[in-house]
Formats: structure tokens, sequence, C-alpha cells
């Protein structure tokens, strides 16, 4: 359901944000195991079905929401699926697409960076993907640092048709998210309840897009 604000706030269906039967607001979503793989173990691969560097690789444990990240760097780490935690922000919705930030934590001891936008599917029962991935909107590639406890994210932008009218894009049921943080190679599973995929839309189609990484846990706009 959706409730009328200066924005959508989303409720009960948002497509893959969340679901929440008594409330107009998504609560953050934290990552987990996805089914039927073993618990935080990132594996990787040649090959990527996202177009950033990254394998079809089982996905891993992420692990809570710290303080906003900055742009710049003196030195370049990536940080990876060792040391992150995702996370999805609450939802709000226009023009017929719903947008929530992708939030990554940095939850290692040191400071690391975040550049570029990941590469985002949805995915069914053990980890098979669901229609095209998100189409990545990148026009600058800004590098964040993320000192330990500290949050970026990357704004997702998608469309509620797989649960408004599912026979319109060949809606399957999703168990989540699968997301590969910039220049990764490894990939992280983030549950969502109610989750619905479609499966017969291209990429130009604009049923999802995500953006790239930016300083601070509430990024929403692309572009």
């Amino acid at each position: 359901m959706f409730k009328n604000s200066r924005g959508i706030r989303v409720g009960m269906f948002v497509a893959g944000a969340c679901v929440l039967a008594a409330t107009t607001a998504c609560s953050p979503q934290q990552s987990a195991p996805q089914p039927g793989t073993p618990d935080a173990v990132a594996s990787s691969s040649a090959g990527s079905d996202q177009g950033e560097p990254g394998g079809n690789s089982s996905p891993v444990a992420a692990n809570t929401q710290g303080s906003s990240g900055s742009a710049g760097s003196s030195t370049r780490q990536d940080c990876g699926v060792d040391v992150l935690k995702l996370t999805i922000g609450e939802s709000d919705g226009a023009a017929g697409h719903i947008y929530a930030p992708l939030q990554f934590t940095n939850t290692g001891p040191t400071t690391c960076t975040l550049s570029s936008a990941p590469g985002v599917s949805y995915v069914g029962s053990g980890g098979r993907q669901i229609g095209e991935p998100a189409k990545r909107v990148i026009k600058d590639r800004p590098v964040i640092s993320l000192a330990p406890g500290d949050t970026a994210s990357a704004p997702f932008l998608f469309s509620p048709v797989a649960h408004m009218t599912p026979e319109d894009c060949g809606a399957e049921a999703a168990e989540g998210l699968r997301v590969y943080p910039p220049n990764s190679k490894a990939a992280m599973f983030l549950p969502l309840p109610n989750a619905m995929g479609c499966t017969t839309f291209t990429q130009d189609a604009d049923y999802a897009k995500v953006g790239v990484v930016q300083a601070g846990p509430n990024n929403t706009v692309i572009g």
C-alpha cells in the first residue's frame, strides 16, 4: 500500500524493498547467507553478469549501519565483502518507481574505499538470477572513503510492476538481491520478504537501475 506525503512512503509491497504490515516506512533489511549456501563464505570466479568485475559467486553474509562516509582517499584499498555489511534503507516512490538506498557499512578495523556502481540482480531459490540485472548508471566514479563504522550508499530504483501486474513482465518470486560491491568478484545476498522479479524486461526498459556509491547512508537520486 502507498501513503501519500511529499513522496510516497512504501508500505506493503515495495517490489523488493521490504514488507511491513502496519507501517508506512521500511526498516533496514540486513544481508544474510542465501538459502542453500554456506554461511559467511565469499567465493569468486572469472566473468560477471553485472558488468562489474566479479563472478557468479556464492552470496555472502554481510554484516550495522554506522555513520556516513566521505569522498576522497589518499590510498586505495577496496572494501571487500569480508568487511562490508549490506542493508537497504527507507524507500520512497515517485513517477511509478521506488527508490531505496543500498547501504554499505565498513565493519572492518581499517579504512577502505568504494567507487562506481554495484552490480544488482534479483535472485530466486539456490541463487538463480531472475531476469536482467539492474542497469548501472555511471556518470562519474567518486572514490568514497569508509572509516570503520562509516556507511555509504548506492541509489537503487525499481518498478513495482512485478507486484501490481505480474502478468505484464513474467514476474517470479524472488528471495532477495545479489549485490556485487564495486570492483568485487564476490557477491553479497540481501534477503527481501515477498520480493518479485520481472523476467521479460531488458536493461533498457528502466525496470531497475542502480547508481554509483556516494557518501552517506540515504542516497536515492540516480544521476
